[in-house]
C-alpha cells in the first residue's frame, strides 16, 4: 500500500483573517489533509509586522524538512512564502509548488518584486488562478510549461429556510426594509482602492433610483474610512449602509436575499483583481453580479452576471435598473443560472484533485 504524499503547507495568510487567499488556504488544506500527510504552518495574524518572524520560521521548518527528506512536496501558498524557494532548492528533491494570485508579480518595490519572481522561477509548478494572472506570471519570466491554471473552489455556507428566517427578520427590523419588496444591492469583502467603491458612490449612486439601497460590508481600514467620509460628504447615509464586519450567518443570508452583488472595480497600477471570489460566492447563492470588465473579472464572470465596460457608470446603473425591472420569475431564473455556473465550474473537489496531481507529479 502506497504511503500518503507528505506535504509541507506554508500559508502566510490564514483564518481568522478574512480574504480570498485565506479562504483558499483553509479550504484546500481541509481537503488535502483527508488524502495526504499535510503539515500546515500558517499565520492568521493581519499585521504585516508578523512576517518578520513568520517567514524566517517557515524557512527554518522547511530547511530541515527538505534536507532530511521528510516531505515530498512544499506548497508555498502565495508569492511571499514562495520567495524562500531559491534558498531551499539546493537542499533536496522535494517538489516545490507555488500559487500566485497576481499582485506578487507586480509589487512596486523592486526588491520585493525580484524576490517574488525568483521564487516563482525556482518552483516546479506555479499555479495561477486566472488567465489574467497567468499572463502576469509569464511576463515575469516563468516558462509557460511551468504554469498551471487552477480555479478557486467556491462553496460558501447556504442557510436552510428555517435557519435564514430569524436572521432575515432581525436584519429587516433593524434596517427597516423587506427583502423582495425593497430593492437592495450588496458589496462585501476587504476594501481596497481597486474595488472602486468610493468612485461608485460618487459616479454610480447618483444615477440610481433613490429607493435602491446599497449595503457595504468589510472590516475597518483606511479605505473604509474613505468610503464613510465620502458617503457623509455626498449626503447619502440614508441610501448606503456600512455594515462593518458581517457575521457568517448574516452574510449567508445577505448573499441569498439581496437583489444584486456589485463589483465596480477600477484599474489601479500595481494592483490587480486576480480573480475575485466574493462575487462567485453570491452567484452560488443565486444572486447575480454586475461588474466592470477589469483585470480577471471578465474571466470569472463569464456567466452568471453582467459585465460592463470599465468606468461606464451610466451603463452600470442601467443594468441594475434593467435587472430590478424584471419580474420575480425572471430574476429567479437568472439566479438559477448563476448557481448552475458556479456548481459546474468551481468546486473544491475539482480544485483539490488538481493540486494533488501537482504534489505527486501526476499530469
Amino acid at each position: 500500500m502506497a504511503k500518503p504524499t507528505r506535504i509541507l503547507f506554508l500559508a502566510r495568510r490564514y483564518p481568522p483573517h478574512i480574504g480570498g487567499i485565506e479562504t483558499h488556504c483553509y479550504e484546500l488544506y481541509t481537503r488535502l489533509k483527508t488524502q495526504s500527510d499535510v503539515r500546515l504552518i500558517a499565520n492568521g495574524r493581519t499585521s504585516l509586522v508578523h512576517l518578520a518572524w513568520f517567514i524566517p520560521y517557515c524557512f527554518w521548518i522547511a530547511f530541515w524538512a527538505v534536507l532530511f527528506r521528510r516531505v515530498d512536496a512544499v506548497y508555498f501558498a502565495d508569492g511571499v512564502a514562495g520567495s524562500l524557494a531559491p534558498l531551499l532548492r539546493p537542499l533536496g528533491p522535494a517538489r516545490f509548488i507555488l500559487t500566485v494570485y497576481g499582485l506578487e508579480m507586480t509589487y512596486k518595490n523592486p526588491i520585493a518584486r525580484a524576490l517574488m519572481h525568483a521564487g516563482a522561477r525556482a518552483c516546479e509548478q506555479v499555479v495561477v488562478i486566472s488567465q489574467n494572472s497567468r499572463q502576469i506570471v509569464a511576463d515575469a519570466g516563468v516558462p509557460e510549461t511551468k504554469i498551471e491554471t487552477i480555479y478557486l473552489g467556491v462553496e460558501p455556507r447556504i442557510l436552510s429556510e428555517d435557519e435564514r428566517a430569524p436572521i432575515q427578520a432581525r436584519f429587516e427590523e433593524k434596517h427597516e426594509l423587506r427583502f423582495g419588496q425593497d430593492r437592495t444591492l450588496l458589496f462585501f469583502g476587504r476594501q481596497v482602492r481597486r474595488k472602486g467603491m468610493v468612485e461608485f458612490l460618487e459616479k454610480g449612486m447618483p444615477l440610481l433610483d433613490e429607493d435602491i439601497h446599497l449595503f457595504i460590508g468589510g472590516g475597518r481600514n483606511l479605505e473604509t474610512d474613505r468610503i464613510a467620509t465620502r458617503r457623509r460628504e455626498l449626503g447619502i447615509e440614508d441610501r448606503v449602509t456600512l455594515l462593518g464586519l458581517i457575521p457568517d450567518d448574516e452574510l449567508a443570508m445577505l448573499r441569498a436575499c439581496c437583489d444584486l452583488f456589485l463589483m465596480p472595480n477600477i484599474r489601479v497600477p500595481g494592483d490587480v483583481e486576480g480573480f475575485g471570489q466574493t462575487q462567485l460566492e453570491c452567484m452560488y447563492a443565486g444572486t447575480p453580479v454586475v461588474a466592470f470588465a477589469v483585470d480577471a473579472l471578465p474571466e470569472s464572470v463569464r456567466e452568471g452576471g453582467y459585465l460592463i465596460e470599465p468606468e461606464d457608470y451610466a451603463a452600470f446603473a442601467d443594468q441594475i435598473h434593467n435587472f430590478l425591472a424584471m419580474s420575480p420569475a425572471q430574476q429567479a431564473e437568472e439566479g438559477r443560472r448563476s448557481r448552475a455556473y458556479i456548481e459546474r465550474e468551481y468546486t473544491w473537489q475539482q480544485t483539490a484533485a488538481q493540486y494533488m496531481n501537482l504534489f505527486t507529479g501526476r499530469t
